[in-house]
């Protein structure tokens, strides 16, 4: 790939980031993977110390710090992928995409800019927001592979927002409707092991199987799951992207 072409990249993702930073909404929600991190770094310590002695019991929260974590890697994907399919809804309302595919960037290169560059911006958010807000003791190995998991979760996400939606009224309602997917990540620590298998369609369900005992075999699925999703929406988001 030539500089220009680099550059051409770079342009129109900075396009991007100015759409986002002139939507109060967009902004905001791109903040919202640091409020909650804020939130659990501070409030469920004070909570638990607040409950342990209350209820004269040792730990009450404690078994339960690696869920918050788990919402808080998911958080910040799942934030950027929201304003990424807002982005790309609003350009497809304007026609701006099927005149990005004829332009020197291309209709890969637009692509690029309004999904790839989000997911790598996310997952170094996610790995630097976990570093400082994990309430778990977790390696940094650990937290760089939840980060890539939960950035190709948003991935997916984008694509079903932006397959699924007309508009931008109906994409933030279906954004509300794939936050359910999360359920995934309570499943395995609250539901008897036969019983948390029927979720497991849902990358997030063999994340948190993966954060919970570390077998590789957990991670494979995760992924598996995930190639399975996106294949299963690349035709229908591409059809509606160009």
């Amino acid at each position: 790939m030539t500089h220009w072409k680099y550059k051409r990249l770079w342009i129109s993702f900075m396009q991007y980031i100015n759409q986002i930073a002139r939507d109060a909404m967009l902004f905001l929600s791109c903040l919202a993977p640091v409020l909650y991190g804020l939130f659990i770094k501070f409030g469920i310590p004070a909570a638990e110390k607040f409950l342990t002695g209350y209820y004269s019991r040792k730990e009450v929260l404690v078994p339960y710090f690696i869920i918050f974590d788990l919402f808080l890697v998911v958080l910040t994907p799942m934030m950027f992928s929201f304003a990424s399919s807002m982005v790309i809804l609003g350009e497809i309302d304007d026609g701006i995409t099927k005149y990005m595919s004829v332009t020197p960037i291309g209709r890969g290169g637009y692509l690029i800019s309004r999904l790839v560059f989000p997911l790598i911006f996310s997952l170094l958010v996610s790995i630097i927001v976990m570093n400082v807000f994990s309430l778990t003791i977790i390696s940094l190995e650990m937290i760089t592979v939840l980060s890539f998991l939960s950035s190709v979760l948003g991935f997916i996400t984008s694509m079903m927002v932006v397959s699924l939606s007309a508009n931008k009224v109906e994409g933030m309602a279906i954004t509300k409707m794939s936050g359910i997917s999360m359920i995934g990540i309570l499943l395995p620590f609250f539901v008897s092991a036969r019983i948390q298998y029927l979720a497991m369609i849902l990358p997030s369900f063999w994340m948190a199987k993966y954060a919970m005992e570390g077998k590789i075999t957990y991670l494979i699925l995760c992924i598996m799951v995930s190639v399975g999703w996106i294949l299963l929406l690349l035709r229908k988001f591409m059809k509606k992207i160009i």
